[in-house]
């Protein structure tokens, strides 16, 4: 079965939260109508330079996507060593842990600089993608990708990390 892709108008802004979910990767399997509905549901949410987005093992209820500026995706190592899991621009995801369970957040993130969000309750994400089941399952395996992915990378990092 092939994935659906959505075609977007892209009228939106691209600096609303319509035009910066239009433009997320992971959402493009929704339709318009779907991101009309998020971005309706979703808040934009400023965080200055350093500032916290979420904590290592925190409950994860909210997903965010980045409007401007960058933030970081990092583990620490038992000894203490700081691993890189991604750093996130313009349009990029973080917080997927909202979205499988547990639901917890499997490494921290902060602001590399002034850095502007848009912000989804992830049951709201889960009730919007709920109505297009196929576009939804897309977007899970973009998330399931994006997991391998990065699963991938930081196992790298810590062989790195850990051989030092």
């Amino acid at each position: 079965m092939m994935a659906p892709t959505a075609t977007y108008s892209q009228s939106a802004s691209p600096d609303s939260s319509e035009g910066v979910l239009q433009r997320c990767r992971m959402l493009e399997p929704l339709s318009d109508e779907r991101i009309a509905e998020l971005a309706a549901r979703a808040e934009m949410r400023s965080n200055a330079e350093g500032q916290s987005l979420f904590e290592k093992n925190s409950e994860a209820r909210e997903l965010f996507v980045v409007a401007s500026g960058r933030l970081t995706v990092r583990l620490a190592t038992p000894a203490g060593q700081v691993v890189e899991v991604y750093d996130a621009g313009r349009y990029s995801l973080s917080g997927w842990s909202a979205l499988v369970a547990p639901h917890v957040y499997l490494a921290e993130a902060q602001a590399l600089e002034a850095t502007t969000v848009v912000v989804m309750q992830a049951d709201d994400v889960e009730e919007v993608i709920l109505r297009e089941p196929a576009a939804g399952y897309a977007v899970m395996k973009n998330v399931a990708s994006t997991i391998a992915v990065r699963l991938r990378d930081v196992r790298e990092e810590l062989i790195e990390a850990l051989g030092d």
